[in-house]
Order: structure tokens, then sequence, then C-alpha cells
């Protein structure tokens, strides 16, 4: 076979048949007198053109790869989800190293909204405190002050030095009617330190109720070791020391839990019952048990994150509303509808306070302003052995 015909086939590998005959011999001379002669002298065109496109293809495979690597992926954004804020907490809380002690020390100081007459609102607070042993062979501490009341506002002020500054006013009542409402004696801010403004704004910080004037004590044995809060379930403390620290194996146990309080007569569904359990972020629970409780509390179709805000002791937490409403006293015959804030420390998750706010304007208050407050105290958790009562403190019952 000569040159061309090699070209030819170069060109098409499986080539349809020259034509034959006198013809086919004129065709082939004019494309052997129109090729150059170095085409005859060069045996290799049939490799540059069958090698060719090959080797195009690997350098753009070559450059396409290169140019692949150095464009960075575009990152994968995983959608945060509702509440994500909780989600985080119980993240950064669960690894914390466990506290111990022989005691478990829990100071309460409440707080609630009364209109006392003459024109002006009070903010009337208490002062608690318990002692609670690890171990149920250990005496049980009680301390609680009576309550003092100061005025709300410094128009409340105002109305009630008009009033000529009463040393003792009408308190919040029990079992109805004026009758039954307890006299609270006034400060004008000796003893206690600013309570929050239930006047709207931010909550003014307090030092709390001083425990040594007039405060009275218990001590004695509790052989079932039964946590004083059962607004979840009755809870000793070997029970809290082996909580769930699993959300699933948690609501588990929650249901066992809804079960008991609806055969104690507590008409509510479970729905409804498993908000209660934010007050488990104030009992003895280790790290990882909080972040158990505060994921179901995440995922609770009610719950919604306020924001960061200070609680009534003026400690900076995560505000957290689980949904629904209650009401309030405020004076005789006068309620409020109120809904409930729980502020969690962003650094234990531990709740700090609970606030209830006016939920509409009604019965002398209004709406967004504070009518009552639970707060923890500073030196809430575990501890040593409790240091005898000072002498101011009355032996109690």
């Amino acid at each position: 076979m000569n040159d061309i015909d090699d070209l030819v086939k170069a060109i098409d590998p499986a080539p349809q048949a020259l034509p034959q005959g006198s013809g086919a011999r004129e065709l082939r001379d004019a494309i052997m007198a129109a090729e150059p002669r170095r085409a005859r002298r060069l045996p290799l065109p049939r490799l540059r053109i069958l090698w060719a496109p090959v080797a195009t293809a690997v350098v753009v495979a070559l450059v396409v790869t290169l140019v692949t690597s150095l464009t960075a992926a575009p990152p994968v954004l995983t959608p945060s989800r509702p509440n994500q804020e909780l989600y985080d907490l119980a993240d950064r809380i669960e690894k914390l190293p466990a506290s111990s002690g022989a005691y478990w020390r829990d100071v309460r100081i409440e707080g609630n909204a009364w209109s006392a007459g003459g024109g002006y609102t009070i903010m009337v607070a208490e002062r608690r405190e318990t002692w609670q042993p690890r171990d149920p062979t250990d005496v049980v501490i009680r301390q609680w002050s009576p309550a003092i009341a100061r005025p709300v506002t410094v128009a409340d002020e105002r109305a009630w030095r008009a009033s000529g500054a009463p040393a003792q006013v009408a308190g919040p009542c029990y079992g109805g009617g004026r009758t039954s409402c307890r006299p609270v004696p006034m400060s004008d801010g000796d003893v206690v330190d600013g309570l929050p403004s239930a006047r709207g704004g931010e909550a003014k910080s307090i030092t709390g109720v001083d425990g040594s004037k007039g405060c009275v004590y218990s001590a004695g044995l509790e052989p079932n070791g039964v946590y004083p809060d059962m607004t979840v379930a009755e809870f000793t403390m070997a029970d809290l020391s082996v909580f769930p620290a699993r959300p699933d194996e948690l609501m588990r146990r929650l249901h066992v839990y809804h079960e008991l309080s609806t055969a104690r007569g507590f008409a509510q569904s479970f729905q409804e019952f498993l908000p209660v359990t934010v007050n488990l972020l104030a009992m003895p629970l280790g790290p990882a048990q909080r972040a158990a409780v505060i994921r179901v509390l995440a995922g609770l179709p009610s719950t919604k994150v306020v924001g960061t805000v200070g609680d009534p002791l003026g400690r900076a937490g995560l505000s957290v509303d689980l949904g629904g409403t209650g009401s309030q006293l405020l004076s005789p015959g006068r309620a409020v509808t109120v809904r409930d804030r729980h502020i969690l420390d962003p650094v234990t998750g531990q709740l700090l306070a609970s606030v209830s706010y006016a939920a509409r304007t009604a019965a002398g208050a209004r709406e967004g302003e504070v009518v009552s407050y639970r707060a923890r105290g500073p030196e809430s958790g575990w501890t040593g052995p409790p240091a005898p009562a000072s002498r101011e403190c009355k032996r109690g019952r």
C-alpha cells in the first residue's frame, strides 16, 4: 500500500473502497501530484493524526482537574434547628465536671407584687433556704425569713410616703377576703436592696432579704430523704443521683411521672406537664442530666428562646418561654393573667429564676410588668455541712 492509502486510512479507519478503473487511476494521480514532496518522505502522518486527539483529551482532563482542585467547594450549610441556643447550651454543659458535697444548699428568694391600698403597689419578698443531705441519715435544715416589702416604683414610693409611710401594710391574702391578708413590714431600701421593678424595664439588682433578722429555722432527720420540690415528682436524693442523662430515656421516665401525677388528681395532658420539668434544672442534677432536660425542653413545640436578659438578682441568663399562661391574684378579688419565662445560667444550664409577667393590662397591672418571681440564690449548690444557725434565728418546729 502506498503513502496515499496510508493517509486515507489514517483519516478514516474504515474508509469506503476507492473507485476502480481509469477514473480511479486519474484521481490517484491527481492526489499524488498535489501532495508535497516531503509528505512522501515522512512515514509518520498516520501516528500524528491518530494521537493528537488523545493527547488533547489528556491535556484538557489535566486542566479540568487542576481547576477543580483550585476551586473551593461551596460550604454545606446545616440549617439551625428551632431553639438552637438551647441545644448549643446542652452541648456546652454536658461534659462539665460534676460538683460534689455532703449537702445540697437551695436558696430561694420569692417576690410577689401586691396592691396594698392607698394607690401604690408593693413587692413582697421572702427568703427560704434548705440544706438537703446527700446521706438520708444526716439532718435536714430549713431556714426562712419573714416577708418584707417595698414600693415598686418611685411613684409608688411617693404614694406610700404621702399615706404616712406606714411601717406595715396588708400583704398577699390567703383563703380569700381582706381579713386573710397578712401584714408585712415595709422597707425603703435598708434591708431589701432594690427589688425588681414591676413597672417594666430590666429588673434591678437585689441582694435578697436579710436572713439574720427574725429568721426561723428547723432541723431534723427525714429518713425518706424526699427532696422538697415535688412539682415534677416525689424524688429522693438517691433518685436524683441516677436521673437519666439521655433525652429518650428521660422522656420514658417523664411519662411515668405524668401517670403518677394523674393518679393523684392532677388533670393535665402530657404536653401540659412537660414544661414543668424546667424545675429539674434547679435540683441537684449533674451536667449531663441537665443537658438531657434542656434538650427535651428545646424540642417542645411551645418552647421559644427570648434572648439574654437580666434576672431578678442582676445575673445575665438565657430567657426561655415554654408557652401557656396562668393567673395571679394582685389584690382581693382582682387577678391578672400571667405568662412565665425561665432564665437559665449560660455556663451551667441551671435555672436562675422564673419570672411571671402580666399577659395583658388588668387588675392594676400593665402588660409586660413583673408580677412575681422566684430566684435561686447564688449560694445554692453542693457544699459542706451547714454552719450553726445564728443567734437571731429562732428555732421552729
